[in-house]
């Protein structure tokens, strides 16, 4: 069965490919058939085939701006391959005018480029190659094959990463060519074409680039849980967590660790856990049937149509509500997602953060229904669910009727039900 790696373009961002591809090195699924890659994923793509995975690695660990360019490219906080292919109507007389004035020479991107793609090793390698380009001129998609590559092949890599207006277009044979994301920028479809049975894809943004094959069978989507960073920023510290990211993501993706963006050691379900996940899907009925505002406010499974969009997934299956709801007591929290923990440990440091809702003396105002909207708009997320935390130990200080609570701040009173069973969970330990 024929095996296929997949690899999304996103300038620097292609650290995390680098994560990614030692955890499937340490799992021992690197036995690739075919690689296929757009921009940078196709210059990664070039070298994997070449056998030359620890070039790869030393060349992003030593990636400084002055190896791409020659007069580096204005803000380059806000700009992403994704703004310049949604917005190019307004980037591009902007950067023509930079152009004329400063000019961009990506010289020494092509003398680096020239050093790590070495023809001589790629065409002896038996693992088959694609990588895709687009047309200046109507971006019209080229799908480029290992074939294609013995004329022409370090300028079709070149082309792939031409990343307009950042970077120049790339002349071949007369046509001029811009970097591949404006056409496909994870091409999955293409290894496909070229009769791969099995996929590893690993894309560099939060939001899947091809959600119909999320959640396939023989496909396995590895992705970041958030952005990463600019693609031609060469922060050396952004780059490593991203790396990190790539790492963990992988090694979630098959099972060896757990969770979705925060990471844990392998765990059995907590005690509470069964209990609770039945409690979601009735508290998902009070929240539709306490919505006092608009029947179309919220569906009948508001929480999980919550995690669906936070996890980019159509379907969600048991462990996903608590990993789900744990990422976001964690974030709220201020934890470091590059971490690996037990479930304890981060249990515990998400208690420890509303610990002080255990104390009889917490503040709870009590309001009227008119004011409960405005005082709960009033609070952070961390704010919110410790009081309602605070009410579930002591009802008597309700800030409200649970129908004003569940149709404000619906998502918070799920979470705050989970450090209250987490609290318990806890209790009972300690006796």
């Amino acid at each position: 069965m024929k095996k296929a790696l997949v690899l999304a373009g996103g300038g620097t961002r292609g650290i995390y490919q680098v994560g990614a591809i030692e955890a499937l090195k340490e799992i021992g699924e690197d036995d690739w058939n075919i690689i296929t890659g757009t921009s940078v994923g196709a210059l990664n793509a070039a070298m994997l085939v070449q056998g030359d995975f620890d070039r790869m690695v030393d060349m992003y660990e030593h990636l400084k701006a002055d190896q791409i360019v020659n007069g580096f490219v204005p803000n380059p906080d806000d700009m992403t391959i994704a703004n310049f292919i949604r917005d190019r109507e307004e980037f591009i007389p902007s950067f023509k005018a930079w152009l004329r004035d400063r000019g961009v020479d990506i010289s020494p991107f092509k003398e680096n480029m020239a050093d790590y793609y070495v023809p001589e090793r790629f065409f002896r390698s038996d693992i088959d190659f694609g990588c895709i380009t687009a047309t200046a001129k109507g971006h019209e998609g080229v799908y480029v094959t290992k074939d294609m590559m013995k004329e022409n092949g370090l300028d079709w890599l070149i082309a792939s990463a031409s990343a307009y207006p950042a970077f120049p277009m790339m002349n071949i044979n007369g046509t001029d060519y811009v970097d591949g994301g404006y056409f496909d920028n994870f091409p999955i479809d293409f290894a496909l074409r070229l009769g791969a049975e099995q996929v590893i894809a690993i894309d560099l943004e939060p939001i899947p680039a091809h959600l119909n094959y999320v959640d396939r069978e023989n496909i396995v989507y590895i992705h970041p849980h958030q952005e990463l960073f600019s693609f031609l920023d060469f922060d050396r510290s952004k780059m490593e967590k991203a790396r990190r990211r790539g790492y963990l993501d992988t090694m979630k993706k098959f099972g060896t660790l757990y969770g979705e963006r925060y990471t844990f050691e392998p765990f059995h379900r907590p005690v509470y856990f069964d209990e609770w996940y039945r409690s979601i899907m009735m508290l998902e009925t009070r929240i539709k049937l306490a919505n006092s505002i608009s029947g179309q406010l919220y569906s009948d499974q508001a929480v999980t149509d919550r995690l669906k969009n936070q996890l980019h997934t159509d379907h969600l299956y048991p462990r996903q509500y608590l990993y789900g709801m744990m990422d976001s007591l964690l974030e709220i929290c201020g934890m470091e997602d590059t971490a690996v923990y037990t479930y304890r440990s981060a249990r515990d440091a998400i208690l420890a953060n509303f610990a002080e809702a255990l104390d009889e003396n917490y503040f709870v105002p009590s309001l009227n229904v008119l004011d409960i909207a405005s005082y709960l708009g009033s609070m952070d997320a961390r704010g919110i669910i410790a009081k309602l935390v605070h009410c579930s130990f002591y009802p008597e200080h309700a800030i409200g009727g649970d129908n004003v609570v569940l149709t404000v701040v619906p998502y918070e009173y799920a979470l705050a039900n989970l450090v209250v069973n987490m609290m318990k969970e806890l209790s009972g330990e300690k006796e």
